[in-house]
């Protein structure tokens, strides 16, 4: 009795790259992920004051680092913080701060942030080209600990000059980032 080869050479390379070919259009796109502007979306598009904060917020909540990158200046963000330990003011560059906050992510795993007292008149600016200056009061909960405190933020919409500061999300849109913040807590 002769046996049929189920699995023959010359049949299953065509299938497989016709099998590949096909699945291509569906290979680089995250079909999780909900685009900029679906309503259903935490995110927004950061043209006002009050998307980049909400972005900033939502990037906490979601723990999503590279979220929270977009709301960051670059490569001039600082961030000024007061070190107890020490007893004086210190500044934490751009990439400091990426880290610290990736750490800060996946230490706690219930974050959640609040603006407090955010006006409509702050959250709907869309001044392009301007820094702007304002303090927000926030609420920062990780697990069971809540911290309250002011944060003094300096924002610029603008695009990106440098090539490695280039964003993957907003491409050349001029979008609000944070230059500077200053921590209350």
């Amino acid at each position: 009795m002769k046996r049929t080869a189920v699995f023959n050479r010359t049949t299953w390379v065509p299938r497989l790259l016709l099998l590949l070919f096909c699945a291509l259009p569906w290979s680089c796109d995250n079909p999780f992920a909900p685009p900029l502007g679906d309503p259903l979306s935490p995110w927004t598009d950061q043209s006002t004051v009050g998307g980049l904060l909400e972005n900033f917020r939502s990037a906490y909540v979601h723990h999503d680092s590279l979220r929270y990158a977009e709301c960051l200046a670059c490569p001039e963000y600082q961030f000024n913080y007061f070190n107890s330990e020490l007893g004086e003011y210190e500044m934490m560059p751009r990439e400091t701060d990426l880290v610290s906050t990736g750490r800060l992510f996946r230490h706690y795993q219930d974050l959640d942030l609040r603006w407090v007292g955010v006006s409509d008149e702050l959250a709907a600016l869309d001044t392009p080209d301007s820094l702007i200056t304002f303090t927000v009061l926030f609420e920062l909960r990780l697990d069971q600990s809540v911290l309250t405190g002011h944060a003094n933020f300096t924002v610029l919409r603008g695009v990106a000059v440098e090539d490695y500061c280039q964003s993957p999300i907003f491409g050349q849109e001029p979008v609000f980032r944070i230059i500077q913040w200053d921590d209350d807590l």
